[in-house]
Formats: C-alpha cells, sequence, structure tokens
C-alpha cells in the first residue's frame, strides 16, 4: 500500500528553517508535491505522525499544513476522525454561460462527463405553467437526467419543455446537449436566459441520486431559456454536489446584448 511505501523512506530535509518563508507553508507544498504521483483519489493520505516521521517537524506546523490544505478544498476528511484523502476535482462552472452549461466547462475542468437519462414523461406541472408562462392545460416534456464524471454523480437536472415546442423530441438522443437538441431537431433558436442559484440542504431524494450523506448541502440552479421573440422554451432545475462545483463570473460594462424580460421569472413569489 501507499502508506506502508511512505513508512520505508527516508526522512525528508526538504524544508528550510531559514528561510522567511512559513514552515507550515513549505511543507504544505512539499506535500502537495511528494503526494500528488503517489496517491489516487480513493487512497488515503498519510497519517499526521507519518509526516511528522518524514519531515521532522512539530504536530502544530503539520496540522497547520492540513488545515490549510483543507480550508482550499485541496483534501477533506470524508468521517469526522477517517483518514485524509485528496478532495475532488471541482468542476468550475461559468455560470453566465449560455451554451454547453454542464459538458463544456466538466470537460475544461478535466472531468469525462456523460449523462443518464432516468425519466422522460408528458404532462401538466405547476412549475413548469409558471415559469413557461403555460396555460394550465398546456402539456409540456418532463426530462430527468443525471449528470455524471467516471461513473460518479455530479448534478441531477429536470427539464420541461412545452410540446408544442419540439413536438418530435422523443425521437431525440436525450443523453447530449438540450440546447443543441432544440436547435438541430427543432429548430429552436435559444438566445437569452436568467438563473437563480442558490445553496441549501439537499433533499433525502436529491441525495440519493447524488449518493451523499444526510444533511449535505447542495447547489439549486433554476433557469429559464428564451427565444428570440422572448417566449421561454426551456425551464430547468439542477442539482449539484456543492463539494464538485465552484462557480466562476466574468462581466464587464459593455452595454447590449439580448434582452431579459423586464419582470424577471425568479421575482418575489416564485418558487
Amino acid at each position: 500500500m501507499a502508506t506502508a511505501a511512505l513508512q520505508n523512506t527516508a526522512p525528508s530535509n526538504a524544508l528550510d528553517t531559514s528561510s522567511p518563508v512559513p514552515l507550515y507553508h513549505q511543507l504544505r507544498q512539499a506535500l502537495e508535491v511528494s503526494w500528488r504521483p503517489r496517491f489516487g483519489p480513493d487512497d488515503e493520505l498519510p497519517t499526521e505522525h507519518e509526516i511528522i516521521g518524514q519531515y521532522g517537524v512539530s504536530r502544530i506546523t503539520v496540522r497547520r499544513a492540513l488545515d490549510d490544505m483543507i480550508a482550499d478544498g485541496v483534501i477533506y476528511r470524508p468521517r469526522s476522525r477517517g483518514r485524509l484523502r485528496w478532495a475532488p476535482v471541482r468542476v468550475q462552472q461559468q455560470i453566465n454561460r449560455l451554451r454547453g452549461f454542464f459538458s463544456d466547462d466538466a470537460l475544461a475542468s478535466g472531468h469525462r462527463p456523460s449523462t443518464r437519462v432516468l425519466e422522460f414523461a408528458q404532462g401538466t406541472w405547476p412549475q413548469a405553467v409558471r415559469y413557461l408562462r403555460l396555460a394550465e392545460a398546456v402539456p409540456c416534456y418532463r426530462i430527468s437526467r443525471l449528470h455524471e464524471s467516471e461513473g460518479k454523480p455530479l448534478s441531477h437536472q429536470v427539464s420541461w419543455i412545452p410540446c408544442s415546442v419540439c413536438p418530435a423530441i422523443s425521437l431525440a438522443d436525450l443523453s447530449g446537449s438540450l440546447f443543441q437538441m432544440l436547435e438541430k431537431r427543432c429548430g429552436v433558436n435559444i438566445t437569452a436566459a436568467e438563473q437563480r442559484l442558490m445553496a441549501r440542504e439537499g433533499t433525502a431524494e436529491e441525495l440519493a441520486l447524488l449518493q451523499l450523506p444526510p444533511r449535505s448541502h447542495v447547489f439549486e440552479i433554476d433557469r429559464v431559456s428564451y427565444g428570440p421573440d422572448g417566449t421561454p422554451v426551456e425551464y430547468f432545475v439542477s442539482i449539484l454536489d456543492v463539494t464538485r462545483y465552484e462557480f466562476l463570473s466574468s462581466m464587464n460594462a459593455a452595454e447590449g446584448g439580448p434582452k431579459l424580460p423586464v419582470r424577471s421569472a425568479f421575482s418575489s413569489g416564485g418558487s
């Protein structure tokens, strides 16, 4: 095992006590360089005692280095008294991306994303009626999908699309990009969207789908996408594992761009 190999390694003299760089920071850098090629995401990392033995530093220095790595999301402890492991590589999600919202950013972050269709149904749902501005009896499609990377869940997404927008949707491959499917198969050009992001405690069903322990928190993203005339063509709710995502946004002072409805779909009173 990797830990056994560590115990046979001679103590390292990589730390410089005369350097102005704090010892705990030197230790952190040394640990990351040493551990990266030797321990995988499912391996247990060395204990405090083993680190002390290898580097000849105090327990306080070791704890500060490890606490620093935990705070930065580099390593984590799966259980309160469990052994440390590498933290999963987070998807750097561009929050203002219109196209390729999930797959492109997952690929750019080093993941190998895939999508499983869990359910495809047709009917009427109150939240779809509201956000898609449909009459109560107007049907829509509901598509439930699980986004994964190497077999591990990243997010669960439920999309609602009016049946009138894409009558032949049942013949399409729903494991790919719905954005591209609407564009190519149905001739629907999505030109703008608005969305809401929040963090909350996950429901039992959500945590089971994402394989998270009880009382875990999740990110919820709600989005309404619009056609060129401002008509809503898709509404989705996506639940994301907070440990697997971080959000990035870019902005500038330039004017112009697509116009959104004057009154947001997510203004007070929304679900």
